[in-house]
């Protein structure tokens, strides 16, 4: 089983049109934007979607591919979505709402047999298609909003989610990626949004490959 984080950046000076930063090759890997990390050895993690309080390790991570190409998994292997401020706003501190959203795997792809799946995720025993960190907010007061965005670690400005682990049946999956940026939640605006359209491609021998070519 492995662990692979999706790194992205996001600045509210450059110009983005709604995209996350690019990469720009950083020596530590935390830093670079729109691309797959794979470690978390230092983290105790669970089949479930929930926010990682801790500052993530510069050490604890590698970069194995940037999002241009499918990322390969193996059912077991669990996907984490980091977000992080390229330049830390220290004050007011911002808030952040995270959307994950995988679409039915690709039907030129399919291996054995059963239906389709639309996500290669899934909570008790159900496609998880829609992944909104809302979720974990209104579990304890749905009438809130603005106050319930999730708050930055404070070690680093950054925001780290668990999506949980890959379940669904060998196939490619799109894997939608979305965060909107409140940069003065007292007031609840301005809001920027980024989005990106990774795909992660569930068994079919690729990550085996992957890893004899390293």
């Amino acid at each position: 089983m492995s662990n692979y984080l999706l790194n992205l950046g996001v600045s509210t000076t450059a110009q983005s049109n709604g995209s996350f930063q690019a990469d720009n090759g950083n020596a530590n890997p935390l830093l670079r934007s729109c691309v797959w990390l794979e470690g978390g050895a230092q983290l105790s993690l669970s089949n479930n979607f929930y926010q990682i309080s801790q500052a993530l390790s510069q050490t604890d991570w590698a970069f194995i591919e940037d999002t241009a190409d499918p990322l390969s998994v193996d059912a077991g292997d669990i996907v984490l979505v980091r977000v992080f401020q390229v330049s830390v706003q220290a004050t007011p501190v911002p808030k952040l709402v995270l959307n994950a959203v995988f679409g039915q795997g690709s039907s030129t792809e399919t291996a054995g047999s059963g239906p389709s799946l639309q996500s290669p995720l899934s909570v008790n025993g159900q496609p998880r298609t829609v992944i909104d960190s809302f979720q974990l907010a209104f579990t304890s007061n749905p009438q809130q909003q603005q106050q319930y965005w999730s708050a930055p670690n404070p070690a680093d400005g950054s925001w780290t989610f668990c999506l949980g682990a890959i379940g669904g049946a060998d196939n490619t999956y799109s894997f939608n990626a979305g965060a909107l940026l409140c940069t003065n939640p007292p007031v609840g605006a301005p809001i920027f949004q980024f989005g990106l359209d990774p795909r992660v491609k569930v068994g079919m021998g690729a990550k085996g490959s992957r890893e004899r070519a390293a």
